[in-house]
């Protein structure tokens, strides 16, 4: 459930235009599978089974990979990739339902709900699976609402969009692959940190399946099947995204908008507890107690709200940026440890030079064929980086135990 929740939420529904749904629905629905399990099995399988194996939290994993001061300094980055994705998850919404009264109103009051959401999503796992069920049944019924209103179109649900691009459908999809896996790759590399938790690795690959790849299949099949209902609408507006928001808003009473856009932002509150936790689990060391995690907790509730109200946005920097792409190369390092056996070092080194190799190798991989072959977007160099990342560690962990 409480994973669950990071795709069952309005900020999310956007990414099933990527894929273009430009087959039919049996097609496009195994298309979208394909495209989840194999997300699921690069950014989260990997590490949550290492962490399983390792029966220690994901960050300790990771300081075995590739030592303890990169993966203190991973520990930051993670930080500052939640600021700006909780940011992002809440942002329009909640600037929309807020927008109409002065900034300082309107940061305390994002201020206050970060901060109530921040508490709630620190509760007990049984709490906190809870509150992740609403959060589904909300997102879930939302979505329902949203196909419902577009029923005119459904008679074009199972052809797909028109392909009236000049790219070939295979091309469409890679793009879009790549697309939602940037967005996915750094918050399924935290997720994983539920694997060293799990009782037994039959769990832990259940997880992976049920808590990941279902919930992502059929959200995207769910919205993409209404993106392509309301562009066969009387509610389609040109020029704009016929998604799930113009499903749900479009041409309705300017008296209705306030009490949908509230609904709507309500379904991201499941993102933002994981958010929280994620948070939590980045800050949390043995040399700091809790005091040390509230502190925190308060003074980056007052950033993220920041962010959402004042003048720099780093919203728009969330593609690409240095953050995401450390978190993607972690994940196929930590993998690549799993998959060749590496024992878990005692005393873990400062500096464990084949992960922190195979780390830099993903990051520089990411950067070479964005800006130099491909001369592309961020996301073209995504699946590269986690290749190269996971040959890299692989061969030389391989080559390490050939040495006398």
């Amino acid at each position: 459930m409480i994973t669950a929740t990071l795709f069952l939420n309005f900020p999310f529904w956007g990414y099933s235009l990527e894929l273009g749904a430009i087959y039919t629905l049996p097609v496009n629905a195994g298309v979208i599978a394909i495209v989840a399990l194999l997300i699921t099995a690069l950014f989260f399988a990997g590490p949550a089974l290492a962490s399983h194996a390792a029966q220690r939290p994901l960050f300790d994993v990771v300081a075995c990979s590739i030592g303890s001061i990169p993966a203190y300094c991973l520990r930051i980055c993670c930080v500052w990739f939640l600021v700006r994705w909780v940011a992002g998850v809440i942002a329009w919404p909640a600037l929309y339902v807020v927008g109409n009264i002065p900034p300082y109103e309107r940061w305390a009051i994002l201020f206050a709900l970060l901060g109530l959401l921040f508490i709630t999503g620190l509760q007990s796992f049984q709490t906190s699976a809870k509150l992740a069920l609403f959060s589904c049944k909300l997102g879930l019924a939302v979505l329902a609402a949203a196909l419902i209103r577009v029923h005119h179109g459904w008679p074009a649900i199972y052809a797909g969009f028109p392909n009236n691009t000049v790219y070939s459908p295979v091309s469409i999809v890679w793009h879009g692959l790549s697309e939602l896996a940037l967005g996915l790759a750094p918050v399924l590399f935290l997720a994983a940190d539920f694997g060293y938790r799990m009782r037994g690795r039959k769990q832990a690959a259940m997880a992976a399946v049920m808590g990941v790849a279902m919930p992502l299949w059929g959200t995207l099949l769910i919205a993409s099947a209404i993106s392509v209902a309301t562009y066969a609408s009387p509610y389609y507006t040109p020029s704009l995204n016929p998604d799930v928001g113009m499903a749900l808003v479009s041409k309705a009473a300017q008296s209705a908008l306030p009490g949908r856009i509230m609904i709507i932002t309500m379904t991201a509150f499941g993102a933002v507890r994981f958010g929280a936790r994620a948070i939590a689990t980045a800050v949390a060391t043995p040399v700091h107690g809790r005091w040390f995690v509230r502190v925190v907790f308060g003074c980056l509730s007052g950033v993220i709200a920041w962010c959402c109200v004042g003048d720099w946005n780093p919203i728009q920097t969330t593609s690409g940026s240095v953050t995401d792409v450390c978190l993607a190369a972690a994940a196929a390092v930590v993998t690549a440890d799993f998959v060749s056996g590496k024992r878990r070092p005692e005393p873990v080194p400062k500096i464990d030079w084949i992960g922190f190799t195979a780390l830099l190798a993903g990051f520089a991989t990411a950067y070479i064929v964005q800006f130099w072959i491909l001369q592309a977007n961020a996301e073209a160099g995504l699946l590269p980086l986690y290749a190269v990342a996971f040959a890299v560690c692989t061969l030389g962990r391989r080559f390490h135990s050939l040495l006398p």
